[in-house]
């Protein structure tokens, strides 16, 4: 899978607080205020997955965000584009792809 460097350098280093889905959409809040949405295609694997996040690969509708501890969180997204969104602590678009 491919390295995502425009995400990765959005959000590495940040430090996941929370994260919920709600009506297929992935919201991941990070500790500084960002906020992170994702178009799900399927169920998320693992809804409580908290830590530091270290780079993000991206293939097709596959999506995983690696963290500093070695673990990962693998996403599967609705569709192959048009499916992140990333806003900052004061709301303004950072990414979206």
């Amino acid at each position: 899978m491919a390295s995502n460097h425009k995400l990765t350098g959005v959000i590495a280093g940040k430090t996941v607080q929370t994260l919920s889905v709600d009506g297929g959409k992935l919201t991941i809040a990070f500790e500084d205020g960002t906020a992170m949405t994702v178009k799900l295609g399927a169920v998320l694997p693992d809804a409580t997955k908290i830590g530091v996040i270290q780079a993000v690969r991206q293939s097709g509708v596959a999506l995983s965000l690696d963290y500093e501890d070695g673990s990962t969180l693998d996403i599967e997204t609705q569709e192959e584009t048009s499916n992140v969104m990333v806003r900052d602590e004061n709301h303004k678009m950072t990414y979206a792809d």
